[in-house]
């Protein structure tokens, strides 16, 4: 299997020594995990910010990408698909690693707003509200727009929960308040 690119293996290993040990690890570490050397960062990313961002937004990605094959998967039954960003968060729990979102944990250790990690979670979460109101609408929900705010406010309290709780329990509450919204 030949190898992947350079800027891939700096994106997956920044990627994984950020969620594992925060964002004090060093470009130094990082270069050193994706077995490149350090101008080579500096030849695909303006800075660490900037390579946080790009990790950011490739996570965003390709979780959104697993949502919409879920999503498919449950195709014609539309509260099964209201739920399944639920079920994808708890799918895997328990798991001792998990540290909670990643896009949050980022967006809480830099404060300022123009931080590229607030531009991938403010992304993430427009994104992840747009389709909470085209699914909530699809499953019958009386006012859509609404309960698409609150199913984020769902959405987002599992991923912080995940910081002190990795047992999946916040998940399934939050499925069970899910359905109650939309059924109610």
């Amino acid at each position: 299997m030949p190898r992947p690119p350079a800027r891939d293996r700096l994106l997956a290993a920044a990627r994984e020594l950020f969620y594992a040990n925060g964002y004090s690890v060093s470009i130094d570490a990082v270069t050193e995990r994706a077995n490149v050397a350090k101008p080579t960062v500096y030849a695909h990313f303006k800075s660490k910010d900037a390579l946080i961002g790009v990790m950011l937004t490739a996570a965003c990605e390709e979780w959104l990408a697993e949502l919409d094959t879920e999503l498919e998967r449950r195709s014609g039954d539309p509260l099964g698909q209201l739920l399944a960003p639920f079920d994808l968060l708890a799918a895997n729990l328990p798991d001792p690693a998990y540290h909670g979102c990643i896009l949050v944990n980022s967006a809480a250790a830099f404060l300022s707003p123009e931080h590229p990690a607030h531009h991938a979670l403010a992304t993430h979460d427009e994104r992840m509200l747009a389709l909470f109101e085209r699914l909530a609408a699809e499953a019958g929900a009386r006012q859509p727009a609404v309960v698409a705010r609150q199913l984020l406010l769902l959405y987002d309290g599992v991923k912080t929960r995940g910081l002190v709780d990795n047992t999946g329990a916040a998940a399934r509450d939050a499925r069970a308040a899910a359905t109650a919204l939309v059924t109610r």
